[in-house]
């Protein structure tokens, strides 16, 4: 009898297992001691990368800040983990390195609690970020600190890069601009949203009702490059308005993500 209930056990623990099929999918504690559900980074691209405050990298935190300066917000965020596993150059408590890291560096980014990645009761989301049989892409082994994962919006393990890599490098810049519809999101009918300008270089978008859940409007190149900051949608919005400012005469693409919609429309702005 015991037997067959450990065999269930097992079973049961597989499948828990095998659920987890995407970044969103983990809580994590933060470094205040919050509990945070990764779903609520739906939407956004990711960087996320395990820290140290006493590391040859450590000056990366630098760099990062920069970066989310440049492209944070509700488009892309960077989420830290510190780990003591390299190096021990990570040993203080999570208040010691929240206050390493703001006052030393003025991050403002969301850093979690401390984790272990290559000891034997490594964090969850990192068994994932570095397995292939887990995430469906590819085994990554973080062998420092300052690895850095990129994850998109849905979820989705894209890539990974090691500690010498600056996170300002020319290949994480361009992917965070860059623009096009994911793997496996269904792109609405364009006739979902009526989409047009105004004579003073105003973006319009009227709904054909209330949206029920927030959204992002994107004005991207036909090259894929993102021209302005993400504009939210706030849930309960019908009609919304952006302002194209100094945007150059041309063809350019109207990216509207609503949920787990995306929706493509095609402008002419004129002189």
């Amino acid at each position: 009898m015991k037997s067959i209930l450990l065999f269930f056990s097992v079973i049961a623990s597989i499948s828990a297992q095998s659920q987890i099929t995407n970044f969103h999918d983990f809580t994590v504690n933060s470094i205040s001691g919050e509990q945070i559900n990764l779903s609520q980074y739906a939407g956004k691209k990711l960087l996320v990368v395990n820290t140290a405050s006493y590391c040859g990298y450590t000056y990366q935190y630098a760099n990062l800040q920069h970066l989310y300066d440049a492209y944070g917000g509700s488009g892309f965020q960077i989420i830290g983990f510190p780990c003591n596993d390299f190096g021990a150059q990570e040993p203080g408590s999570d208040s010691v390195i929240f206050e390493f890291c703001t006052g030393h560096y003025n991050v403002t980014f969301p850093m979690m609690s401390s984790i272990h990645i290559k000891t034997g009761d490594t964090a969850d989301v990192y068994k994932w970020l570095q397995r292939g049989d887990l995430n469906g892409v590819a085994d990554a082994a973080v062998t420092w600190n300052f690895n850095k994962f990129l994850i998109d919006e849905q979820g989705n393990w894209v890539r990974h890069f090691d500690s010498p890599v600056n996170p300002q490098d020319t290949a994480i810049v361009n992917w965070i601009t860059r623009v096009s519809t994911p793997t496996g999101i269904k792109t609405s009918k364009p006739a979902s949203a009526k989409v047009w300008l105004s004579q003073d270089k105003q973006l319009t978008l009227e709904f054909p009702r209330p949206i029920d859940c927030p959204g992002i409007i994107r004005l991207v190149s036909l090259t894929g490059q993102q021209l302005l900051a993400p504009f939210r949608i706030n849930t309960g919005t019908s009609l919304s308005t952006v302002p194209l400012g100094d945007v150059s005469p041309g063809i350019y693409n109207v990216q509207v993500t609503i949920g787990n919609m995306i929706e493509n429309h095609r402008v002419v702005i004129l002189r």
